[in-house]
């Protein structure tokens, strides 16, 4: 629950989040950008993920801004401002999540494969709620390593050379 809140609050709350606050709104680097988080539910695997669409030449400073912004986090913490709007965003987009058919069609299906009841959500949302910012805090120094991210890049970049493969 900490990593999914913390997570939240760095780049999985849309607009709302530190990475759309200072890679899209405050520099312009991106168009878009975001983070996840997602643990296993059948193994103990977890995946921490960050992406941005943007513009070739703002490519190195969306970079450097996105470990500043890390290890910012890494150093400082989240704030209880966040931590008090991540828990409002947080169960807001679940409950609407809820309110679709597709959506309660796929998690019934999924939770069947898994042996879960939606009872399983309302403890995963209590635990959220009942997050300290501390908690948050610890968990996303204690599991988030920038040392252990790996940058992909997909895309159209005119100034590298791209080798032929013929």
């Amino acid at each position: 629950p900490a990593l999914v809140l913390g997570n939240f609050i760095f780049g999985g709350g849309f607009l709302n989040s530190r990475l759309a606050t200072r890679l899209r709104q405050k520099e312009g680097f991106s168009y878009s950008v975001a983070s996840g988080f997602s643990a296993s539910a059948l193994g103990e695997n977890a995946a921490f993920t960050a992406q941005a669409i943007y513009a070739p030449e703002n490519g190195e400073k969306l970079e450097k801004a996105f470990y500043e912004e890390l290890n910012k986090v890494l150093t400082d913490g989240f704030t209880e401002t966040e931590l008090k709007e991540a828990k409002q965003g947080w169960l807001l987009g679940r409950q609407r999540t809820r309110g679709s058919d597709a959506a309660l069609r796929s998690g019934l299906a999924n939770y069947l494969f898994l042996n879960r009841t939606y009872a399983w959500d309302d403890e995963m949302e209590k635990k959220v709620q009942a997050l300290t910012l501390e908690q948050v805090n610890a968990a996303f120094k204690k599991y988030i390593n920038p040392d252990k991210i790996s940058i992909f890049k997909a895309g159209h970049f005119p100034d590298e050379r791209i080798p032929s493969l013929i």
